[in-house]
């Protein structure tokens, strides 16, 4: 019995030797698979359980034969474990090195594509610096226009101005001319007929007042500017001429009161505001025969005189 009993002991040494080599190859895979750890531990702690149990049991030949068999039976199943797990460490790495190729494909592709967008972003950056280029240029050329276009229509405007007034001079001019024409010496010799009064320019040349006296010993008076055709005819003598309204007591009256209106002062004019007597000519300074008016001192100037025409 005792033979029996060793016999089964040393049966029982020889197994717990092969599963604890069972066990330290299980631990080596379990380390690849902490899942395959996790059963090894659960696995090891019923194995110790067992053991001790063995070890209270050891003289009853009939527990240990039981334990050995349970212990065989976990060394199998340890086993077919271990096969499991290495079985499917065997396949997470060929899935392991599929992924590698993957990721290597994947990075091989990434680097191409970045080239490429480097070669797409320094290109880009070419052409923006060319748009900016040309938008500077287009800048440049719509100023350029914009300011000939000004130019353009300033120009147009002036010449607009110039035969607007071109054509307001032609139409005077032929009015005159009709006038003249129609009325050839409808006036005393010396006079000049425009409208329905004569005009005589004085070829001396004396003080407003004294020019008023000579007009009136000649059955008239200074000039009386009562349209602008007259105002244009009277400048037409091109001569410095005084005209009949004067200043008193710092008020622009006409020789006869009658309103004064309308006015054709030059630009700045009157400028003689505080005198209390001042005269107004017609200035040939002015180009202008519509702002050709002037005050000043009532001094010797050439004079205008009028009357009414009489047939």
């Amino acid at each position: 019995m005792t033979a029996e009993r060793d016999q089964l002991k040393n049966s029982l040494n020889s197994r717990t030797k092969e599963r604890d080599q069972l066990q330290n190859n299980l631990n080596t895979k379990t380390t690849e698979k902490n899942q395959l750890q996790n059963s090894l531990n659960t696995r090891t702690t019923e194995r110790n359980q067992l053991q001790n149990s063995l070890t209270t049991k050891t003289k009853e030949k009939d527990q240990l034969q039981n334990t050995l068999t349970t212990i065989t039976q976990e060394r199998n199943q340890l086993q077919n474990s271990l096969n499991t797990r290495t079985t499917e460490r065997d396949q997470l790495q060929n899935s392991l090195n599929s992924r590698t190729k993957e990721r290597d494909q994947l990075q091989n592709s990434l680097t191409t594509r970045t080239k490429d967008r480097d070669k797409q972003q320094n290109s880009l950056k070419v052409m923006t610096a060319e748009r900016d280029q040309l938008k500077y240029y287009l800048n440049s050329r719509t100023k350029e226009r914009d300011q000939l276009q000004n130019s353009l229509n300033t120009r147009t405007t002036e010449r607009d101005q110039l035969q607007n007034s071109l054509n307001t001079t032609t139409t005077e001019r032929d009015r005159f001319k009709t006038r003249l024409r129609f009325y050839e010496k409808p006036c005393l010799d010396g006079w000049w007929k425009f409208g329905t009064s004569c005009y005589y320019v004085s070829s001396t040349m004396d003080s407003s007042g004294a020019g008023q006296k000579e007009c009136r010993t000649m059955g008239g008076e200074l000039v009386i500017i009562n349209s602008r055709e007259e105002q244009i005819f009277i400048h037409g003598f091109k001569k410095n001429v005084w005209i009949g309204t004067f200043k008193k007591d710092r008020i622009w009256k006409w020789v006869d009161d009658t309103p004064f209106k309308p006015t054709y002062w030059m630009e700045g004019e009157p400028n003689n505001l505080n005198d209390e007597v001042a005269c107004v000519e017609i200035s040939q300074t002015a180009s202008d025969p519509l702002k050709s008016w002037k005050d000043g001192p009532c001094i010797p100037k050439h004079w205008v005189c009028e009357k009414p025409f009489t047939p």
